[in-house]
């Protein structure tokens, strides 16, 4: 049986939504759901708050019906111990090493069903 480790217990910390028109999403989402606009990433991504939940915003080109367009974010202390975790679970990583990004590092991966998500470590403060 193999142990678990109790030092990258992984909460959803993020929910990503790809949307085809930014600035109408960021209207639809604040105006008619109530979330706050916490940061812009450029042109293409902003961050939305509301209590404890985070939505990140990105816009893609080419969206398509059926197409999954969300991802789940696992919040990780140790990204490479959960990189591991994954693939003994049998997860397989999209990225073979972490990926830097406006938060910290992330590493997309399938769940044993194809579905994608990321590891995210949050940069120390």
């Amino acid at each position: 049986m193999r142990e678990k480790l109790e030092t990258y217990m992984l909460p959803i910390c993020v929910q990503t939504i790809f949307v085809s028109d930014l600035d109408r999403a960021i209207r639809f989402y604040s105006d008619g759901l109530g979330y706050e606009v916490k940061a812009r990433y450029g042109p293409c991504i902003a961050q939305l708050k509301t209590g404890s939940t985070t939505l990140i915003l990105e816009q893609i080109e080419g969206l398509h019906p059926g197409v999954p367009t969300t991802v789940l974010s696992f919040q990780t202390t140790d990204i490479r111990a959960a990189m591991r975790s994954v693939v003994d679970a049998g997860g397989e990583l999209v990225d073979a090493e972490p990926q830097r990004c406006p938060v910290g590092v992330v590493v997309k991966f399938r769940d044993p069903s194809g579905v994608l998500h990321d590891l995210l470590q949050f940069d120390a403060l």
